[in-house]
């Protein structure tokens, strides 16, 4: 019998409210409560599971989760919610509960814990990402799994047009095909994760701001990461519209990342630097001595909004264009056809911006060059081209 079992066993018997209050947290009948306590056969929907556990034991939840986990029957369904939440929280023991769900005497859970393991076993494999054959994708969930990781791997080769084309359609499929809203939720986050940023990057502000806050509107328990990213994503969508509005979200990101145990900020310092000088507002967090070239771009540009011109000359110097990634080179074009007030450097940052499709950062040459009253329509004609 799990510890949780246990201590939900002694708190009813001590207190008879906290029976009350878990009927209150999960909207399960009394005799479901009651069964799941006392009968270790009875398993409850995880997301049930992990609404108690968060009630009532806060402050020892991870051990005894992984205890409830490690515990569990693989053979039951909910074995199927575990696979997908632990991957998803990238918990420590999910290869233990992957690897023992595997033997699993239930066909189904057997076979859905394979195409997992299939994919998660070796990360940095190639696979089709337009027919993924390893596996025996036989339930309409395991469906929705497989072109999830086609879209991963379309993402990972950068084969947006293919994944904006298939948006809906894959969001549809998420929606009628997986049954289990618990799973469902999670596949969902999946794909919001990455569909929100591609939705910036071609200038649909509004469809990004919905997927984020799907991410953050699901009743889930989630890695940080997720969140944090789809509040960074908010935040930056707002970079023409709203400056007080996108600059708190911004500080939000930025606090979380700060709190949360995530190896990557997203260089959400940078995110901030942009839409400071962007409004024309003092930057806070300027790299004045980084080597990273975002950094030494946001101090050119720095320096550019306080008309240092020679400062903004000499820092722009610093800066190795064959070292640039196509972002930074768009970037650095655009920084330099300002600060030399050269049109064909803002061309090539429309060009640069248009090659790796970033219809959302591409506007910051474009309204350079709208209001030196240049021809929209013409500026239209260079962008089809």
């Amino acid at each position: 019998m799990s510890k949780l079992r246990m201590l939900l066993y002694h708190l009813v018997q001590d207190n008879e409210s906290i029976s009350e209050r878990i009927i209150n947290t999960t909207k399960l009948p009394k005799s479901n409560i009651n069964s799941f306590i006392v009968d270790h056969s009875v398993f409850l929907d995880f997301g049930k599971v992990l609404l108690i556990i968060d009630d009532l034991f806060e402050e020892n939840s991870e051990s005894l989760l992984e205890d409830y986990i490690m515990n569990l029957d693989v053979n039951h369904q909910t074995a199927q919610q575990i696979v997908e939440f632990c991957f998803m929280n990238f918990t420590p023991y999910r290869y233990d509960f992957l690897f023992k769900m595997c033997e699993a005497t239930n066909i189904d859970n057997k076979e859905f814990a394979q195409i997992y393991r299939n994919h998660y076993d070796n990360p940095n494999k190639k696979i089709d990402p337009f027919n993924i054959t390893d596996g025996n994708y036989n339930t309409p969930t395991l469906h929705a799994f497989k072109i999830l990781m086609e879209a991963y791997a379309q993402y990972s080769m950068d084969m947006i047009p293919t994944l904006i084309t298939k948006k809906d359609f894959l969001e549809y499929t998420i929606n009628e095909f997986v049954s289990d809203p618990f799973i469902r939720d999670y596949y969902l986050v999946r794909f919001y994760r990455i569909l929100m940023i591609i939705m910036l990057d071609q200038n649909e502000v509004q469809e990004c701001r919905r997927m984020a806050n799907e991410i953050l509107n699901l009743s889930l328990t989630l890695s940080p990461a997720f969140k944090i990213q789809a509040i960074h994503a908010i935040g930056m969508s707002y970079l023409y519209e709203n400056y007080e509005l996108g600059l708190d979200y911004l500080y939000k990101a930025k606090k979380l990342y700060t709190s949360s145990s995530i190896s990557s900020d997203g260089d959400i310092h940078s995110s901030i630097n942009l839409h400071q000088i962007y409004w024309g507002k003092e930057p806070e967090d300027l790299k004045f001595h980084s080597q990273k070239n975002s950094d030494i771009l946001d101090v050119i540009y720095y320096h550019m909004l306080i008309n240092d011109v020679n400062e903004a000359k000499k820092t722009m110097k610093q800066v190795n264009e064959n070292t640039l990634s196509q972002r930074d080179s768009a970037f650095y074009f655009y920084v330099k056809g300002m600060l030399e007030d050269d049109m064909n450097y803002l061309y090539k940052s429309i060009m640069q911006f248009k090659q790796i499709g970033d219809k959302f950062y591409v506007q910051l040459p474009i309204k350079v060059l709208e209001k030196k009253g240049f021809n929209p329509l013409l500026i239209e004609t260079i962008l089809i081209r």
